[in-house]
């Protein structure tokens, strides 16, 4: 796959914060995690870069014209009160996070798919499994995920959205990613891993990322909604909020991972199945460029 073909490096060093650093380290703890066999897959896929270098592209090229049907994509909203995440309910006719995990996750597990799309599609995947797990992108439509809470953070004018995209990671540490992805995966036990992949069920990656989209929910209820317009968030809410960042990009890329093994080792060959169905990138869908959904009239969310 040629990805100078989309400016990747042009695109990716305008980039900073959590789109940076954030996805780049769940996706290093992702890599570390594979197997021999699926980094060789994600090698053949990518070619010479690597699977951090990508994990930012999505939010590059969701605002190009041949991509904007991806910017609902990148995030989910549910009720205030939700007890669970409720695709029906959840999830619009354009697609969500959580449809896009799963659709996608469909398009790169399938052999017979081009390169080209199976490449897009593991780029895909590996920013939206960090998407999900970033509370706010699980938040409510009223406020947009945050969008629309204007704080002030550490004496700046910014908004509540912004704060947890990559303001406290910013801020918690001036250690460069590769540096924090080391430093998380050593924090991660075995336990952690039986415990965050208890949810992973590769037959219905709707469920999945329905699990995951409803933790960042209840995170974003619990510590990011603590706030209003107009508050001044200093140290103390970095203090508070930091372990809370740290522990969703350590379940990232565990979870990410697992998606990858799946769809990269543990899927059989189409030609090999029993009924020989495929998911081929070029069918209609929400998700699919083949057919474009038309914009939200009133967008909410990141």
């Amino acid at each position: 796959m040629k990805l100078a073909a989309v400016g990747l490096a042009a695109l990716l060093s305008a980039m900073g914060g959590w789109g940076k650093d954030g996805h780049a380290i769940v996706a290093q703890i992702a890599w570390d995690e594979l197997s021999p066999e699926a980094r060789g897959e994600i090698r053949t896929l990518l070619g010479d870069s690597g699977l951090a270098e990508v994990a930012s592209w999505a939010d590059m090229v969701r605002r190009e014209p041949n991509y904007e049907w991806s910017a609902p994509l990148h995030y989910v909203n549910m009720p205030a009160d939700a007890d669970a995440y409720i695709h029906s309910r959840d999830c619009p006719e354009q697609g969500c996070v959580v449809s896009a995990i799963d659709h996608f996750s469909k398009i790169l597990a399938e052999r017979n798919n081009s390169p080209q799309d199976r490449g897009e599609a593991l780029m895909f995947i590996v920013h939206f499994v960090g998407d999900i797990h970033q509370p706010l992108h699980g938040g409510r439509a009223e406020d947009r995920g945050g969008n629309s809470i204007e704080v002030t953070f550490l004496g700046e004018s910014t908004n509540l959205h912004r704060v947890w995209d990559f303001g406290i990671i910013e801020a918690a540490t001036d250690t460069p990613w590769p540096e924090q992805a080391k430093a998380l995966e050593s924090e991660i036990t075995d336990q952690d891993r039986i415990a965050w992949l208890a949810s992973v069920t590769p037959d219905n990656w709707i469920a999945s990322a329905g699990r995951w989209a409803f933790e960042s929910h209840r995170l974003a209820e619990q510590y990011a909604y603590t706030v209003h317009s107009g508050d001044e968030l200093g140290q103390a809410y970095i203090d508070h909020c930091d372990p809370i960042v740290d522990v969703r990009l350590k379940q990232a890329g565990i979870r990410l991972a697992s998606v990858l093994e799946a769809c990269l080792v543990d899927q059989p060959r189409s030609d090999d199945s029993a009924d020989g169905s495929t998911t081929n990138a070029s069918e209609a869908s929400p998700h699919s460029k083949a057919s474009t959904p038309p914009p939200a009239t009133s967008p909410a969310g990141s």
